[in-house]
């Protein structure tokens, strides 16, 4: 029976990579609600791997030259369909299990040496653990890494069940395998393994609560990188020694491109959550019209540690805001003198992140009013 506390882990085993991604159980009812608790990972170690596995075996089996003929045929075909649908997810990774691989109508040379007879290779069990070996390990090592993540980041937030994982779930076309699901048992064997048709389904199943949807609800996911934006800062000598700095026009007072951030890297992002930052820009006394055409961007950064100015290689665009004041009225402009004896007038706005169902919007706001808004590239 699982429980509101209780943590897993789902491992996406398909055709080309594996992915794995992790979440709580954060309620029951009325509905199954999740939130993810570590940034999801995945690697090329896909089921496709393995077909290529078996036909390079197939290859050194057969010889080159037979090998040239024989993947044109139908035979060929059947054979590595009979791998794909049976042998794959049928094989349990003992040394005394023998499978019978057809190829029909080829006209392979029988080779009692190799195990082919009659178009047919006896394909032994330590032979196919040889083929399923490189890839089992790359998936193991993905599943420790997302076991040992979640892990280590309940422990720090004290969580009551931090050294507990409640289930491991192994979905896709290859998470059917029964040899995977053995090797991860063994792996860890204080966590249930467990291969469902409908992965949502089954964990509500599991709560022997049948008036619970059969589908569940994610209320926060966790940022895989950092999300800011790159404004003009006083410069400090102490802390901005080297940067290019830039003087004020109208207060003389020497600037710097710093990064703002609102989301760092592996942070809990709940649904409907709005992340607001006050910002400023000094418009020319008789402004043309086009000067309140502003443009922001939004700065996204890979960096363990988000750096603190914008630069090439750590910082890039993720995307372009572009919002119209035109109809802003002037009294939100408040007027100013330069040092110089100037008038010019500074324009005060929010620019805001909202998370909200798979989409993060960015947006330009006056006195709680949307001027503007994009939706931001997230994952």
């Amino acid at each position: 029976m699982v429980k509101i506390g209780d943590a897993f882990v789902l491992c996406d085993a398909g055709g080309g990579t594996v992915d794995l991604i992790s979440y709580e159980i954060t309620a029951l009812l009325p509905r199954l609600e999740l939130k993810e608790l570590v940034p999801g990972k995945g690697g090329m170690a896909g089921s496709l791997g393995l077909n290529r596995r078996f036909e390079q075996a197939v290859k050194d089996v057969v010889g080159e030259d037979q090998f040239y003929h024989l993947r044109k045929t139908k035979g060929f075909e059947e054979a590595m369909l009979q791998f794909d649908r049976t042998i794959k997810t049928a094989f349990r990774g003992a040394a005394d299990e023998e499978w019978y691989v057809n190829f029909p109508m080829a006209n392979l040379q029988d080779d009692p040496a190799n195990n082919i007879q009659a178009n047919c290779w006896n394909l032994k069990g330590d032979a196919l653990k040889r083929i399923f070996q490189p890839l089992i390990t790359d998936i193991l090592r993905l599943v420790d890494d997302q076991v040992n993540l979640v892990t280590v980041k309940r422990m720090t937030e004290n969580h009551p069940k931090a050294k507990e994982i409640k289930a491991i779930f192994l979905v896709g076309g290859f998470g059917s395998s029964e040899y995977l699901k053995q090797c991860l048992e063994a792996a860890h064997a204080n966590i249930q393994i467990i291969q469902p048709h409908d992965a949502w389904s089954a964990i509500v199943k599991g709560a022997v609560l049948s008036q619970l949807p059969q589908e569940a609800s994610i209320t926060s996911s966790v940022a895989t990188r950092h999300y800011g934006v790159s404004a003009m800062s006083t410069y400090n000598e102490a802390e901005d020694s080297g940067q290019i700095k830039k003087k004020d026009t109208y207060t003389g007072v020497d600037r710097v491109s710093k990064m703002t951030w609102y989301i760092y890297q592996g942070e809990d992002l709940k649904r409907d959550q709005k992340l607001i930052f006050p910002f400023y820009r000094s418009l020319e006394e008789n402004f043309p019209p086009k000067a309140l055409i502003f443009t922001d961007e939004l700065i996204q950064c890979e960096a363990i540690q988000p750096a603190k100015y914008p630069r090439a290689g750590v910082t890039r665009t993720n995307c372009v805001l572009t919002s119209d004041l035109t109809g802003v009225d002037r009294s939100h402009f408040k007027r100013q003198t330069s040092t110089k004896g100037a008038t010019y007038y500074d324009v005060y706005y929010n620019l805001a992140v909202t998370i909200e169902a798979a989409v993060m919007k960015f947006s330009l706001e006056i006195d709680g009013k949307e001027i503007g808004s994009v939706t931001a590239a997230y994952e």
